[in-house]
């Protein structure tokens, strides 16, 4: 049966999801479930309550049951690769995200977001790269891919390029510690040691217990930093 938005249970189930009731909303959606055997919202939301409980195999187990009835259903491929994630599958993970791009129509920012992280912790850099590339070209207000994308660059030694995105990161977040750090790190390279110290001392003022900065400055400047 075709699932029913307005059916009072449903409301009533959904009530209690969002309160994080999750015993009586997993009762709730497990008795709709019998109702609407074939809706893939149901399945969808009985993850999500195994997700807020902490139960990511149910979780994932779960999404896949949605995706079964529903097989451009971007959300729940979306939370099945965070669940993934999370377990530490990361090449299940991956190919979970990487499903998201071929759905037609759909946002796949977060989709980029977590391939780019992926492939960076498995040193995959071209294809990190490209991953935070899309998310910056397509999430324009969310400057989190500069972060990574600059780290990339530097490994390149293509220190100029990586300034310039650590620098619109920084007029987004300035009090952004570890960011005023690479920026310190990324000048110095430059040889740009005046700018780095300014960073550097940036950093420390917003993180007292940083000590690379600690150190970047006591080598710079001979001065003995608290």
């Amino acid at each position: 049966m075709k699932l029913k938005h307005d059916d009072p249970e449903y409301i009533a189930a959904t009530r209690l999801m969002i309160l994080g009731e999750w015993d009586n909303a997993e009762i709730a959606f497990q008795k709709l479930a019998k109702t609407y055997d074939e809706s893939a919202f149901i399945q969808m939301a009985l993850g999500n309550i195994a997700y807020g409980r902490g139960h990511l195999d149910d979780a994932v187990d779960f999404y896949d049951q949605a995706i079964q009835r529903k097989s451009d259903f971007g959300n729940a491929y979306y939370k099945k690769g965070v669940c993934l994630y999370r377990m530490g599958f990361l090449q299940q993970a991956l190919a979970t995200f990487e499903e998201i791009l071929k759905l037609e129509g759909q946002s796949h920012a977060m989709a980029d977001y977590f391939i780019g992280l992926i492939n960076n912790f498995l040193g995959k850099d071209a294809k990190a790269m490209e991953a935070f590339a899309d998310l910056r070209s397509c999430s324009p207000q969310s400057k989190i891919a500069n972060y990574y994308m600059a780290q990339l660059l530097y490994k390149q030694h293509r220190f100029g390029e990586a300034a310039e995105l650590l620098g619109e990161l920084l007029e987004a977040t300035p009090a952004f510690a570890e960011v005023q750090f690479q920026m310190g790190k990324t000048l110095l390279a430059m040889h740009k040691n005046f700018e780095a110290i300014k960073h550097y001392k940036k950093a420390l003022e917003l993180n007292p217990d940083d000590n690379r900065s600690k150190s970047a400055l006591e080598l710079l400047t001979d001065v003995q930093w608290p």
